[in-house]
């Protein structure tokens, strides 16, 4: 009796033993959540643009940091109502997992406002961040804040993210969007800056003034960074140090990680699409690398516990390098005249680049002809095109990210794992 009383008890104790090692295997393994999840959002991520940047950068053997991302996919990008969307409903995809008209944020063809990735984050006590190198009242930022059926109106698009409480870290460019002329029935600047101020938001103008807080600090904080948008990866600018791209993700990783329920950033890059909307594919390419360098560092700064995602939203002007480069031909050798005797960069949309008149910086007719990126279709700025971009990811649960999907399976991946 005592034998088979003793036999049971160890079978018992084995059974538990079991189980605890099994649920240890399970939370460890199988289910558990990415602690931090950084969605990074670009234009130009499309087979074309990427390769003509690789080569511009160092040559056909070259490789770009987001070709190191194990998983890979081609994505559809189409809104609503055209089959070519635009910044607004691409990033509201993302954003909301919902295709809307163009022109609209977060909000449905029918005017009924939609939850955005931020929010969803938010409620699920994870702390948020938001940056960009544009204004943050750009289409794309103002998609995870704001709700609007014309995301073009950069006053609303400040109101709004001056109302949003929920968001943990704000850095990027438009400052001048807190002044309005009272005298024309908008608020003046002390009251969206005291509404923010109410809610505990710290506002900061520069990375100096950020850099004095700490970066345990669990209040929001709010950096406009410059009056609109931040300056090109390769221009000096006037103000006090501009950050790079990789620098305001570094600042946003090390701030956010400190919460024990985890993060989720957004990345906007609004650079690239600037360039490309006046046909300057050398400033393209210049900021497609900032941006690639950007990813190095949120890979290096957030560990292997992130799920990364990078996607682009939309393509403008369609650009193609033409002709045959010499295989270790790089930067200016892949620009202009080709060997062939045809431009080398062209665009389907948009005014030309250095087309038969001098250019800003002073250079003769002649010498800008050289660089001449002529247009198949003229047009004020660039149109977007009908291509599919590239997302690629790396961290827990990025095998999803595989084949041809929509930009709404990126939120719905994202959503799921919150």
């Amino acid at each position: 009796m005592i034998i088979k009383f003793r036999n049971r008890l160890i079978a018992l104790t084995c059974f538990l033993l079991f189980l605890g090692v099994g649920a240890i295997f399970l939370l460890r393994h199988s289910i558990q959540k990415p602690f931090g999840i950084i969605l990074f959002i670009g234009d130009g991520m499309s087979p074309g643009m990427l390769t003509a940047t690789r080569l511009y950068q160092g040559g056909a053997d070259n490789r770009l940091t987001l070709e190191e991302f194990p998983q890979s996919a081609l994505t559809r990008t189409y809104a609503n109502d055209f089959a070519v969307s635009d910044a607004a409903s691409a990033a509201t995809a993302l954003s909301t997992g919902e295709h809307v008209n163009n022109r609209s944020i977060a909000m449905d063809p029918y005017g009924k406002p939609l939850t955005s990735l931020l929010e969803e984050a938010a409620a699920e006590h994870r702390m948020v961040g938001l940056i960009s190198n544009g204004s943050l009242m750009n289409p794309t930022a103002a998609a995870f804040y704001g709700k609007s059926l014309n995301a073009y109106d950069d006053t609303n698009n400040a109101t709004q993210l001056s109302n949003h409480a929920n968001i943990d870290l704000l850095l990027g460019g438009g400052r001048k969007y807190f002044s309005f002329d009272k005298s024309a029935g908008q608020p003046t600047p002390s009251e969206l800056i005291n509404n923010l101020k109410h809610q505990g938001t710290t506002l900061v103008n520069s990375l100096e003034e950020l850099s004095t807080i700490p970066k345990w600090k669990s209040g929001p904080i709010l950096g406009l960074l410059a009056d609109d948008e931040l300056p090109f990866s390769n221009e000096e600018n006037t103000e006090a140090a501009q950050p790079s791209l990789s620098e305001l993700v570094k600042q946003s990783i090390e701030r956010l990680q400190h919460c024990r329920h985890g993060y989720f950033l957004v990345v906007d890059d609004a650079l690239i699409a600037k360039a490309a909307s006046s046909n300057n594919a050398e400033q393209v390419f210049r900021e497609i690398i900032s941006f690639d360098q950007a990813l190095s560092t949120a890979y290096q700064y957030a560990g292997p516990n992130t799920l990364i995602i990078v996607t682009g939203k939309q393509n403008l002007g369609g650009l193609r390098m033409n002709g045959y480069p010499f295989r270790n031909d790089k930067g200016v050798a892949v620009l202009g005249v080709n060997a062939q005797g045809t431009s080398s960069i062209t665009w389907s949309t948009g005014p030309g680049h250095n087309i038969g008149s001098p250019s800003s910086s002073g250079e003769s007719k002649e010498n800008a002809s050289i660089l001449a990126e002529p247009t198949a279709f003229s047009s004020p700025s660039a149109l977007g095109v009908a291509e599919d971009t590239i997302t690629v990811a790396t961290g827990p649960y990025s095998e999803q990210i595989h084949g041809f999907i929509d930009l709404t399976a990126i939120h719905d991946l994202i959503k799921h794992v919150l």
